[in-house]
């Protein structure tokens, strides 16, 4: 990386952030800047690779409506620097909300501070709704396509009881909430980027792509209590926002109508199930040793159970 770097000649160590099953995350000591990597293991998912996320990054930096994102300072595709693809950004001031070990400034902050950060993160995430398709992330995906991916990526993982309710789901067609815009994919409260209460900036695009921007919603929603599911610890702190005051905060933020919108929030809640099944099939075929995966095996029951009702609902 000195001899990569224009500033190289500074860097004075590389630090472990986190080693994800997405993507491996280092900070560069002496430049203060980040360097992603794919994850050493191989990716869990195959969406888009560290290169694509680079040029995300680059994209949205470049636009004056687009909400805040570390910017680029190098994209390098040639293999012989580091062994792999790699990028590095500009390191963003703050930090996120861990939601298993949540931050001792959120936990102990006042009820109206916990609120204020509630509605900052479900107003950023309704905001995308006003972007327009970025070029980057290539043509529109309407949300049955992207779910007959999510159908096949549980096939792959070996999970027939889960690709039987996506075939459920699909069998029904999805809801519109207006004209196809930019979606995160993965819109938790940790990713986003917290100083001072402020956000300062929107991280991990993995799973971005252009489509309906009710699938941001129905993610959010997963995280907080319904009659077929539990909360997220997050949401159930004080001061955070109802599931009903979520939704009627993206409505007027997005100026968009949530009709249909269990059809979207069961089709994330299938996606999220999906990606606990490939990690329960990483274990059971020998792909991982992770110790983290143990959680999955014990939580994927539970997630095929929520779609289950889910779908038992759309259907009442």
């Amino acid at each position: 990386m000195r001899r990569y770097l224009p500033d190289g000649n500074k860097l004075t160590g590389v630090r472990a952030l986190t080693t994800g099953f997405s993507n491996e995350t280092y900070r560069l000591e002496g430049l203060d800047q980040i360097l992603r990597l794919p994850p050493a293991a191989g990716a869990m998912l195959s969406g888009h690779d560290v290169i694509g996320q680079a040029n995300i990054y680059q994209a949205l930096g470049a636009m004056e409506n687009a909400p805040p994102v570390p910017p680029i300072m190098a994209i390098c595709e040639d293999t012989s620097v580091l062994g792999v693809p790699f990028f590095v950004m500009g390191r963003v001031p703050g930090e996120s909300i861990d939601d298993v070990k949540m931050n001792d400034w959120f936990v102990d902050g006042s009820d109206e501070f916990r609120r204020q950060i509630c509605h900052d993160w479900i107003a950023a995430f309704a905001r995308l709704s006003d972007i327009q398709p970025l070029s980057v992330l290539g043509p529109v995906v309407t949300p049955e396509e992207d779910m007959r991916v999510w159908r096949e990526f549980t096939h792959q993982a070996n999970c027939p009881a889960l690709v039987a309710l996506f075939d459920r789901l699909l069998a029904v067609p999805a809801p519109l909430s207006g004209p196809s815009a930019l979606v995160h994919g993965d819109p938790k409260l940790a990713n986003l980027m917290w100083q001072d209460g402020k956000i300062t900036a929107m991280l991990d695009w993995e799973m971005a792509l252009n489509g309906e921007p009710l699938a941001n919603l129905g993610y959010m929603l997963f995280l907080f209590e319904s009659e077929y599911h539990s909360a997220a610890r997050a949401p159930k702190l004080p001061g955070m926002l109802s599931r009903a005051e979520v939704i009627a905060l993206w409505s007027q933020v997005s100026g968009r109508s949530t009709e249909g919108l269990l059809w979207h929030e069961t089709a994330q809640i299938g996606k999220i199930a999906a990606i606990i099944a490939e990690g329960v099939n990483m274990a059971e075929t020998g792909r991982s040793d992770d110790p983290r995966l143990e959680l999955f095996k014990q939580n994927i029951g539970y997630y095929i159970g929520v779609m289950e009702r889910m779908l038992d609902g759309m259907s009442a």
